[in-house]
C-alpha cells in the first residue's frame, strides 16, 4: 500500500494552544491520595509527593492539570484540604474514606513546579455559590478578608493565581451527585460565572456543555444560550469503551476514535456559533474536553476494594489517543483545552503501586506530542487508501487509514508530521513533501501485536523508537509500520 502526504507552512490552520496537553488527577483513593500523595512511601518527599510519580508526570509536560475531580468533586469540601487539621472523610460518590493531606496549595504547588497551570473543579453536588466564591477568596484574593485572611494564617502570604475554574462534573448523567437538567445546568453556569468574575475578572470559567452525544446538542445549546455571555470554555467528556476480559475485539472503533470525534468538533463548534450568532455575544466560548481516553470497562476502578496491580492499555489504545491529540489540533480554532484523563491509576497514564511506575503505552503517545509538535497548524493533504467504519450509534464514516496532522514551529521552522496508520495488517509506503533537505528524524511508535501492553515484567515492550532520516528534494519517504504511530521532525 502506498500513500502521499503533503504539507504546505503558508497555508496555516491556526494557532494551537498550548491548553489541549492538560491532565485530570482526581482526589480520590490511588490517585491524588495514596498515588502522587503518599507521605509514608520511601520516596515521598517533604511535602508528602512521591518523587517518582513527580518526575513521570513531569516527562509529559502537561500544560495544565484539573484536580479535584471528576465524580469526587462534586462532593469535595475544600475546608477540608486547607490549613494544619486534614481530617479524613467519607467521599460521598464512592463511599469509601480519602485523605485530606493532597489539598489547594498542594495542588497548585504541584502544578507550579511542573510547569502546569492549576485548573480547579468547583463543588456542585453539594456545594453552593458561597461555598465557590469563599474558595476563589481564598486561593486568589489579597483584600483582607476572611478567606484571604485565612489564607495568609496558614502560611501563604501570596494569592495562588488560579486561572481556570469548572463548574460541574457530569449532571448529565443519572450517576452524579446533582445530577439536573441542561436548563438547570445553564441557569447556574450563568449566575455562578458572572459572580465568580466579579469577585476575579482575570479567571476563566468553564461551564458544561455535555458528555454523551444524546446530550450533548441539548447542553451545549443550553448553556451557551443562557451563560455565553459570561464562560470562556464549553466542557465535553469522551470515552473510547472496550473490555479485555470478554476479549472484546474493537480494534477498528477505537483506533479511528479520533478521526470520528472531528466530526462532533465540528458539529459542537457549529452549534456554538449559531448560538453566539443569535445571542449577538460579543466573543464565543471555546471547546474544553475536560476528560478524555480509552477505558477498559473490565477494570473495576469504582469499588472500594480496588487496587490498581496492573497495565490496562494496550497499543490501539496509544493510536487513539494519538489520533484524538491530531484531531484537536486540526481543530485549534475551537477546541482550545483538554484534560487527559487520567494523570494516574484510574484510567491512568501511568499506573503507580507502592512498589513502582509503570508507563503505560497511552503515556508515550501523550509524550510524543508534547515534545514534538509545534504551534502552528497546517495545511497537510494526503493521498491514501480509505475503508467504511460503522459507529456503534449507527452513522457510517469513510475514512482514511493514515491519520495526519501537520504542524509549525513558528520560532526554528521545523515542521512536525504526526501519522497514525490505523491499518491493522499493511505498512503504507509514504512519500511525505515537506519542503527543504537536510537531515529529519522519526518517533515511531509500534510493536508487531496491536493489543500488546507495557506490564510491571516487561515495561519497555512499548516505546518510541528514535530513527535518522533524510529529506532529499524536498521529500521523506517512509515505511509506516500496520497499527503505529511516526512523528516526523525536519529542520534544525
Amino acid at each position: 500500500m502506498k500513500a502521499r502526504i503533503v504539507t504546505n507552512p503558508a497555508r496555516r490552520i491556526g494557532r494551537i494552544d498550548p491548553l489541549i496537553y492538560g491532565q485530570f488527577m482526581a482526589r480520590r483513593r490511588w490517585v491524588a491520595d495514596e498515588g502522587l500523595h503518599d507521605p509514608g512511601h520511601p520516596h515521598a518527599r517533604a511535602d508528602g509527593l512521591r518523587q517518582d510519580v513527580v518526575d513521570a508526570v513531569a516527562e509529559t509536560a502537561p500544560t495544565i492539570v484539573r484536580w479535584p475531580g471528576g465524580c469526587t468533586a462534586t462532593t469535595y469540601e475544600w475546608q477540608d484540604g486547607v490549613g494544619p487539621d486534614r481530617p479524613r472523610v467519607i467521599d460521598a460518590h464512592f463511599g469509601y474514606a480519602v485523605g485530606n493531606g493532597f489539598g489547594t496549595a498542594e495542588f497548585v504547588k504541584f502544578c507550579r513546579q511542573i510547569g502546569a497551570e492549576p485548573q480547579i473543579n468547583l463543588t456542585t453536588g453539594t456545594g453552593d455559590l458561597r461555598e465557590a466564591l469563599a474558595w476563589l477568596e481564598y486561593a486568589n484574593l489579597d483584600t483582607g478578608t476572611k478567606w484571604s485572611e485565612l489564607r495568609k494564617q496558614h502560611g501563604h502570604a501570596a494569592p495562588f493565581g488560579v486561572r481556570y475554574w469548572q463548574i460541574g462534573n457530569e449532571e448529565w448523567g443519572r450517576w452524579e451527585i446533582g445530577h439536573t437538567t441542561a436548563d438547570v445546568n445553564g441557569a447556574r453556569a450563568r449566575e455562578w460565572a458572572k459572580s465568580l468574575k466579579k469577585l476575579d475578572p482575570s479567571i476563566k470559567v468553564l461551564a458544561l456543555g455535555g458528555g454523551h452525544h444524546e446530550d450533548m446538542l441539548d447542553w451545549t445549546t443550553s448553556v451557551v444560550e443562557m451563560a455565553g455571555e459570561h464562560i470562556d470554555y464549553v466542557t465535553q467528556h469522551r470515552y473510547w469503551n472496550f473490555n479485555s476480559r470478554t476479549g472484546q475485539d474493537n480494534y477498528e472503533k477505537i483506533v479511528t476514535a479520533g478521526l470520528v470525534e472531528e466530526q462532533m468538533m465540528r458539529a459542537l463548534a457549529g452549534v456554538i456559533d449559531m448560538v453566539a450568532a443569535r445571542r449577538k455575544l460579543k466573543s464565543k466560548p471555546k471547546l474544553a474536553y475536560t476528560e478524555w481516553n480509552c477505558r477498559d470497562q473490565s477494570h473495576q476502578e469504582m469499588t472500594p476494594e480496588w487496587r490498581p496491580t496492573t497495565s490496562q492499555y494496550r497499543l490501539v489504545d496509544a493510536l487513539a489517543c494519538a489520533g484524538f491529540v491530531n484531531a484537536m489540533q486540526r481543530q485549534c480554532n475551537s477546541v482550545t483545552l483538554a484534560n487527559f484523563a487520567q494523570t494516574l491509576n484510574v484510567v491512568g497514564m501511568l499506573v503507580v503501586t507502592p512498589e513502582a511506575v509503570l508507563r503505560e503505552s497511552v503515556f508515550w503517545a501523550l509524550a510524543m506530542q508534547r515534545h514534538h509538535s509545534g504551534d502552528i497548524a497546517i495545511d497537510a493533504w494526503s493521498d491514501c487508501e480509505r475503508f467504511d467504519i460503522e459507529t456503534d450509534r449507527g452513522q457510517s464514516y469513510s475514512l482514511p487509514y493514515l491519520d495526519v496532522s501537520a504542524t509549525l514551529d513558528e520560532a526554528s521552522g521545523r515542521q512536525f508530521v504526526s501519522i497514525v496508520n490505523t491499518h491493522r495488517t499493511e505498512s503504507i509506503e509514504t512519500e511525505i513533501e515537506v519542503g527543504g533537505d537536510g537531515p529529519a528524524r522519526t518517533y515511531t511508535l509500534s510493536h508487531a501485536d496491536p493489543f500488546a501492553r507495557n506490564t510491571f515484567e516487561a515495561p519497555q515492550t512499548i516505546v518510541p523508537v528514535k530513527a535518522t532520516q533524510e529529506c532529499r528534494n524536498g521529500r521523506v519517504s517512509l515505511v509506516l509500520p500496520p497499527h503505529s504511530y511516526t512523528i516526523l521532525e525536519t529542520g534544525a
